[in-house]
């Protein structure tokens, strides 16, 4: 299941994925994963009505935006239900201030924004990168360019 108004129902056919409400995808999903583009629509978009509806055992993984997230309806639902879990690579503000809740809650685990750039992924990365920059210094088109337009749909 997936949720993003941008997606076009050809395109989700394609990619084998049904398009749901963020209220169904909370509330039939057991892991949720944010990659919500990072715009003023999106901005506290996450919050208690959505998190509550996550099953006892769901996962909630943030890899997006921390603004995109209610912290304070995140904790509510973490602490009323505490065999929910949540995966944190970004907040609002990063790092979370001292004495933040999420450094105590037992379900809740942080990570320094790297969104699972460890190993050989930072490897691939820096390969892509020097790829990219050869590309372009010898006037060749990008092949991951990233264009202003398209951050207004993109995490």
């Amino acid at each position: 299941l997936v949720y993003d108004p941008f997606l076009p129902p050809e395109r989700a056919a394609e990619l084998g994925v049904h398009t749901v409400s963020l209220e169904e995808l909370f509330s039939e999903c057991q892991t949720i994963s944010n990659h919500l583009a990072n715009n003023p629509q999106t901005v506290g978009i996450l919050n208690y009505p959505l998190f509550s509806r996550m099953p006892d055992n769901g996962v909630f993984i943030n890899t997006g935006r921390g603004a995109q997230v209610v912290e304070a309806d995140l904790i509510r639902a973490l602490t009323e239900q505490p065999g929910r879990t949540a995966l944190l690579d970004v907040t609002n503000p990063e790092p979370p201030e001292p004495g933040h809740p999420f450094y105590r809650l037992p379900n809740v685990c942080l990570t320094p924004h790297i969104a699972g750039s460890t190993g050989h992924e930072v490897e691939r990365m820096s390969r892509y990168m020097l790829e990219e920059f050869r590309r372009v210094r010898q006037g060749e088109p990008a092949l991951y360019e990233v264009t202003p337009s398209m951050l207004a749909t993109m995490a």
